[in-house]
């Protein structure tokens, strides 16, 4: 449950986390089945996760709290925290039909009428060029699971919902039938964590100093410093011209990414990052030696996995 573990961390307010523990185990229903994209939640901080396909799971919570797990079909069920490391869940079959909860009590989570976004039938649009249209401006080709976190830190969550996130505008949309859709009020949440088809999660947070009109990634969290990747995407026309002899551009339009990186010390403000080693030393020129160590430990491709894993050494 490595893969969990990091993502799962909600460090989306100002808590003490000295006192939280790794929860991990296992859901399933009544018949032994595991139950995958099971929600779950601390009952009394904004920690949560979903279970991976295999219905297991892992996440930081308080020993004192309890967990609450729901899934499409299953009631919610609150789960006392005595075996941390092999909970088993078992949630009983719904009656009724599908459950339709919104975790964190109102739902102004949710937009009103005029940010509705009628006949969205494909994330992926076809493009006006000849050929069609590369890239997205959506952050994933289809619908995923995953919920808020609001400025007050409370979880908005329902069981009926799927969300992507438009890149282009900054928005996070939700949808019950995946033809309508609907855009979230900005000013009803702080940050949000989208989990992809097999259950690995996105954290991003709302950071005005780096980027005031959208969201912005967690990387690698922790208690000295923070680094994040701000998804910057533009679309292109196709723009495909030839003489006869000589061509230039495109002959498709594209939704082309180029992504900043950025790391923020306890307490300071946001410094660019480039993926070089000779950028990465002068982001982390406070501890020359810790650096040195992970470069002499890390060899490869500085790609996103090398950040942060470099986020997790340098928290240590």
């Amino acid at each position: 449950m490595k893969k969990l573990f990091f993502l799962a961390l909600i460090v989306l307010s100002k808590i003490t986390f000295g006192q939280n523990i790794e929860v991990s185990g296992i859901v399933t229903d009544q018949k032994g089945a595991p139950i995958p994209f099971a929600f779950i939640s601390d009952s009394q901080h904004p920690y949560a996760t979903y279970t991976d396909m295999n219905g297991q799971f892992s996440l930081m919570a308080d020993p004192a709290s309890n967990l609450l797990v729901s899934a499409n079909f299953h009631p919610e069920t609150k789960v006392k925290i005595d075996k941390p490391t092999e909970m088993k869940i078992v949630l009983a079959d719904e009656t009724s039909g599908q459950v339709t909860n919104v975790k964190g009590g109102s739902n102004s989570f949710f937009a009103p009428d005029e940010n509705r976004i009628d006949h969205i039938s494909s994330i992926n649009r076809v493009g006006a060029g000849e050929g069609g249209l590369h890239g997205s401006r959506y952050l994933f080709n289809d619908w995923v699971h995953g919920f808020a976190i609001t400025p007050k830190d409370s979880i908005k969550q329902s069981n009926v919902y799927l969300f992507n996130y438009d890149k282009v505008a900054g928005n996070l949309m939700f949808t019950r039938n995946k033809s309508t859709a609907m855009l979230v009020v900005k000013d009803e949440i702080k940050g949000f964590t989208l989990f992809d088809e097999n259950a690995m999660p996105m954290i991003f947070e709302e950071v005005p100093d780096i980027d005031a009109k959208h969201y912005v990634q967690v990387l690698a969290s922790g208690p000295k410093y923070k680094i994040y990747k701000n998804l910057n995407t533009e679309f292109i026309k196709a723009n495909f011209v030839t003489n006869g002899i000589t061509s230039s551009g495109n002959s498709y339009d594209e939704y082309k990414d180029e992504n900043t990186y950025y790391v923020v010390k306890a307490g300071g403000q946001p410094q660019k990052m480039d993926p070089k080693s000779k950028s990465i030393k002068a982001a982390f020129a406070a501890e020359p030696d810790k650096i040195k160590k992970f470069f002499a430990d890390n060899e490869g491709d500085i790609d996103e996995n090398y950040i942060k894993a470099l986020g997790e050494f340098m928290n240590k």
